[in-house]
């Protein structure tokens, strides 16, 4: 007797559960379509590297497989080339946003781009008026606004840590700065610069004069409740932390007025080499060891036809943003003022290999997390800026090195 088939597919565990549900759905209805058991598997987002390790050495596991960074780069000789379907689906949907995400080292798709999750403020606003301040525009107003709201209870809530929204914030900061951690090529370590020290010098300053020692220790959810919960008065963040207190109905302390009514989203701040900030670069693959390769590769035919990605993007209540350039101005992000800056942040976000492409070894570096380290042992004064910077940069030359 035939052993009835089973296409598996393995992503991380949404912030917005809604997103995983769809997903899901979708997959369940293509496997009944297609004639197929479908089976997903979510996994916390820091715990996939090791996942993904354990599957490529043994060679199974999955079928299809969410990929970010620089993953789709790190693991191509064991990734399907997807060329073919990356043109079917761009054709039919204006074409592609960026045309980064998903490659190889042989420039060959081996993933679809499939969305990114972007970094506004997301900010209390009555905090700031009751300070007197407008929104701010710039990382000096970040600093200047953060030390009166740090002073009134209220501190700036950035992660120095280990965890994934520290690694694209404090790359939007060095970026910012007029710093970079690769050339162009995406090779050339280029992080040890006068405008990287400067960077790690107005981190210290953000967390000395703004901040709390908690932010040392959080992962990706704790300034997310930092925020609902009334103690934060801005962090960076994608709108998850505004879609939980609208959820949970959080209220300002205090009060009976609910918390999100308050917090608006802006776009992150601009320094003085212009306004930067890196974006999570979601990208969807097929492990070349499956046996299953036709059917994983008419899911994602599926998966991207109009109608499964409006249902996909309003799930995630516009959290998902697509790469395609028929999504780009979605009617959701018109129909809540908190998602205008959703269409536009995109003009200033990048991968996180940038100025090059992601790459294998920046996936290393930041799984390594080189940049949060080094940030806050010169944030908490074990040293200075040019020690944290060389420090960096030596480890991040012995990655590139072995890449």
């Amino acid at each position: 007797m035939a052993q009835e088939r089973e296409l598996k597919l393995i992503t991380f565990s949404h912030f917005v559960p809604a997103s995983d549900e769809e997903l899901q759905r979708q997959l369940e209805e293509y496997g009944k379509q297609a004639g197929v058991k479908t089976r997903m598997d979510r996994v916390a987002h820091l715990q996939l590297p090791a996942v993904y390790a354990s599957e490529v050495q043994g060679q199974k596991g999955h079928d299809l497989v969410a990929l970010r960074v620089g993953e789709p780069h790190l693991y191509a000789k064991h990734l399907v080339e997807l060329d073919d379907l990356v043109d079917k689906i761009g054709k039919r949907a204006g074409g592609w946003t960026d045309v980064v995400a998903g490659r190889g080292p042989d420039g060959k798709y081996r993933g679809i781009p499939w969305f990114f999750i972007s970094f506004p403020i997301a900010i209390r606003t009555d905090l700031v008026a009751e300070i007197g301040e407008n929104l701010p525009d710039t990382w000096e107003d970040v600093h200047r606004i953060g030390k009166k709201l740090k002073a009134k209870g209220n501190p700036v809530g950035i992660q120095l840590a280990h965890s994934a929204d520290s690694n694209h914030i404090l790359r939007g900061i060095i970026w910012s700065w007029g710093g970079k951690l690769v050339e162009e090529d995406g090779k050339t370590v280029a992080i040890n610069s006068k405008e990287t020290v400067e960077a790690y010098k107005f981190v210290k300053a953000l967390y000395q004069d703004c901040m709390t020692e908690e932010v040392l220790a959080w992962d990706d959810r704790n300034n997310n409740v930092c925020l609902n919960s009334g103690k934060c008065g801005m962090i960076l963040n994608p709108t998850s932390a505004y879609n939980s207190a609208r959820k949970d109905n959080a209220l300002v302390p205090g009060t009976d007025k609910p918390i999100h009514q308050v917090i608006n989203h802006i776009m992150p701040p601009e320094g003085p080499a212009g306004r930067h900030m890196s974006a999570a670069n979601q990208t969807l693959g097929i492990w070349n060891w499956s046996p299953l390769q036709d059917v994983a590769k008419g899911f994602l035919d599926y998966h991207f036809q109009k109608e499964q990605q409006e249902k996909h993007l309003a799930a995630s209540l516009g959290y998902n943003q697509p790469f395609l350039s028929a999504f780009g101005m979605h009617p959701i992000y018109a129909s809540n003022p908190k998602y205008y800056f959703a269409p536009y942040i995109g003009w200033y976000t990048h991968a996180p290999g940038w100025p090059g492409p992601p790459t294998g070894a920046t996936d290393r570096v930041w799984n390594k997390f080189v940049i949060p380290d080094t940030m806050a042992a010169h944030a908490t004064g074990k040293i200075d800026a040019e020690e944290a910077v060389n420090s960096a940069e030596a480890q991040i030359k012995r990655i590139y090195r072995r890449a």
